[in-house]
């Protein structure tokens, strides 16, 4: 087999733990697997990474944010010089949350808003999401987090693109 360069990036879904149910999900998320890595096996997995010349980690899910060792994870990348991201729901994305990113040295966030709020509920299956994800967005951009901003487009909400695009650099995201 030829060699095809190294991962430079890892997504790594961290769990598959979820505090919504939506749609477009398959039947399994939202239930944690029942052998997910331990805590200890998810640091030594990071202490893997220099040799590989990882430079970026994306945590998804599932809800990351769910997985309590998340902000050691992140730690332990720092001390190795491999940046972690967050790719979330939002609905965590609170001030306690936002800090302890913060402090432990998350290099962006990824939120999931896809439409406005009535396409984004209905997908979500939340009444309700749409907002906690806009106020974790704002939370996270006043922080001084970097934030992206992930959409499943589908037929419910391509006609809303334009309308989230004015809101979202209203806001300040770029991404």
């Amino acid at each position: 087999m030829a060699f095809e360069g190294f991962p430079l990036v890892i997504g790594w879904e961290l769990t598959l733990a979820c505090n919504l149910r939506c749609r477009h999900c398959g039947p399994t998320a939202g239930i944690p697997r029942p052998q997910e890595l331990s805590p200890a096996e998810a640091l030594d997995l990071c202490d893997q990474f220099p040799p590989l010349l990882v430079q970026e980690v994306e945590f998804t899910g599932g809800e990351p944010l769910l997985r309590p060792d998340w902000p050691d994870l992140v730690s332990r990348l720092g001390r190795l010089g491999i940046a972690a991201k967050i790719l979330t729901n939002g609905l965590a994305l609170d001030a306690p949350a936002i800090r302890l990113m913060t402090g432990v040295g998350v290099a962006g966030v990824g939120v999931s808003l896809d439409g406005l709020r009535a396409s984004h509920d209905n997908l979500r299956c939340r009444p309700g999401s749409s907002e906690a994800a806009r106020a974790g967005i704002r939370r996270a951009l006043r922080a001084g987090l970097p934030v992206s901003v992930i959409t499943t487009v589908h037929t419910g909400n391509v006609g809303e693109l334009p309308a989230m695009l004015s809101l979202l650099l209203e806001w300040g995201v770029r991404s």
